[in-house]
């Protein structure tokens, strides 16, 4: 079918030059066709109907590769979901958390935000060769244990001392074994030829969940008002608790930690479902080894590949090694050191998402009230990601993961343009909009890109490494976010005062401009 369209494609093209020449020949002696035009019109409808077509079984294909893959991989998408819902819903009001609960500053909140992430390095490093020598299964059983424990210690504590020690121990170091492991586990359950499309099943499932989290968020902090006191009631001296913008005594179940408590049962079946995890690998089907994995994904992409390649289930053997030799073996590697280079270049773009945890929730609350849907606008990025990731994956998987990186960045990077132009509520859209389809075009690839580089038994290793800079500018992020709130736009006002927003995003645009 696919080479069929493609003659008949061929053919119509130049019977429309045919009847461009022969319309301008008529229209210079006075004359004119518009039957000739008519074709035309009909002819870009035809082309229009395959292209639909074309990008529509392609999307099928991709589903039908994935058909013989081992129950684990299903089940990594559900941690996945489960797990970015626990992301997602949380660090919407993470800042806002730390500030209306426990009485933190702008910058004291940016900072803790920042420390998290830079923790979460710190961790990464110091246990990634963990990660090779456990294997996928053992890995994910202790990351989520030790994540619940982190998240339920948030939600109970009242003390700023036990909130730092959860936040900074089991919380960074269960969140360290969660995300490199289930990409590990992604490059595990599939073969070359689905790969690429299974990471892009892998990244809408995470914005399916961050989907679930914008209602949740809104409802929570907009409808539900549990335990709310005067906002302008002034903070205490700090090892207790403070209420939703002001002083209060004990433990009460304010809407943020009513966010905690849903993440840390989110957290609980992720944890249940680790239980269920062999540690196996997907053998590559001998007819991929036979006739070479790029015909095979070519055909699988062109929508006439016939039937999925039966693939054998192995056990597999965590490959074993000091830190030292681990570590060594990793930096010597010259696809290692490409790959480092092209996340440092990326830093700054990757930050716009960081300001969307650290800095974008207070800013909508402080130029737009208290029950601006921020959660609602927020999953105009998972809405859109959902739909565009399967069709750029399917319709892309023949082009360089790094030229789809290389776009898709520059349109991620004009998105912030639209926050230092304006201060309204379509503004914020135009700028989730704009995020997205960037964000669509090049993250996915990444993940790809990440995997298809990192020596097979090395991955924990490779990830935690290569994640480094990324969690590390968390750090300068929450701490620059929290100082551009304050000085542009800070909670209160003095009288005769105005908030400056659209210089603080412009700071930040002018910042992620340099990638």
């Amino acid at each position: 079918m696919y080479h069929h369209r493609n003659k008949g494609t061929g053919k119509t093209n130049m019977t429309a030059q045919q009847c461009e020449v022969v319309f301008h020949d008529e229209d210079n002696s006075g004359g004119g066709s518009s039957s000739i035009i008519d074709y035309n019109d009909d002819d870009d409808d035809v082309n229009t109907i395959h292209g639909r077509r074309d990008w529509v079984s392609k999307i099928a294909a991709g589903f039908k590769s994935l058909e013989n893959s081992p129950p684990e991989l299903y089940k990594v998408y559900a941690i996945k979901f489960l797990d970015s819902y626990s992301y997602f819903s949380v660090s919407n009001v993470f800042t806002l958390f730390l500030s209306d609960d426990f009485g933190y500053s702008d910058v004291e909140a940016g900072a803790i935000y920042g420390a998290f992430g830079a923790m979460i390095t710190v961790y990464g490093f110091c246990i990634g060769f963990l990660v090779d020598n456990l294997g996928v299964s053992k890995s994910l059983k202790l990351g989520y244990g030790i994540t619940i424990l982190g998240r339920c210690g948030i939600f109970l504590t009242t003390s700023r001392k036990m909130l730092m020690f959860h936040i900074f121990g089991p919380l960074a170091l269960g969140t360290s074994l969660g995300i490199p492991v289930l990409m590990t586990g992604i490059r595990r359950y599939t073969h070359e030829t689905n790969r690429g499309f299974a990471f892009g099943i892998f990244y809408v499932v995470m914005n399916i969940a961050a989907l679930f989290s914008g209602p949740t968020v809104d409802a929570l902090t907009i409808w539900y008002k549990a335990g709310g006191v005067d906002d302008d009631a002034d903070a205490d001296n700090g090892e207790e608790a403070t209420g939703a913008g002001g002083a209060t005594t004990g433990w009460y179940l304010s809407s943020y930690r009513a966010i905690v408590l849903l993440a840390i049962l989110a957290n609980a079946v992720a944890c249940c479902i680790s239980f269920t995890i062999r540690e196996i690998k997907l053998e590559t089907p001998a007819s991929v080894v036979a006739n070479g994995a790029s015909e095979k994904r070519n055909d699988e992409t062109n929508g006439h590949g016939g039937e999925p390649p039966t693939s054998g289930v192995a056990v597999f053997r965590p490959k074993t090694g000091s830190p030292r030799k681990i570590l060594g073996e990793i930096w010597k590697s010259p696809s290692f050191r490409r790959y480092l280079l092209v996340v440092v270049i990326l830093l700054n773009v990757r930050q716009i998402f960081r300001h969307l945890d650290a800095t974008w929730p207070k800013y909508m609350v402080r130029e737009f009230g208290p029950n601006v849907p921020k959660g609602t606008i927020y999953d105009i990025n998972p809405a859109l990601i959902i739909i565009l990731v399967p069709i750029v994956s399917a319709t892309t998987a023949h082009i360089d993961p790094l030229v789809m990186i290389h776009i898709g960045t520059y349109i991620s990077a004009a998105s912030v343009f639209f926050l230092a132009m304006s201060t309204t509520i379509w503004s914020s859209c135009i700028f989730m909009v704009l995020l997205s389809i960037g964000e669509a075009i090049w993250s996915p690839r990444l993940n790809d890109y990440t995997v298809s580089v990192a020596e097979e038994g090395r991955e924990g290793t490779y990830m935690a490494l290569s994640s480094a800079p990324l969690f590390l500018a968390k750090l300068p992020v929450g701490i620059l976010g929290g100082f551009l709130l304050e000085k542009f736009c800070p909670k209160n006002l003095e009288e005769g005062e105005e908030r400056h927003s659209r210089i603080m995003w412009l700071i930040i645009r002018l910042l992620t401009a340099t990638s």
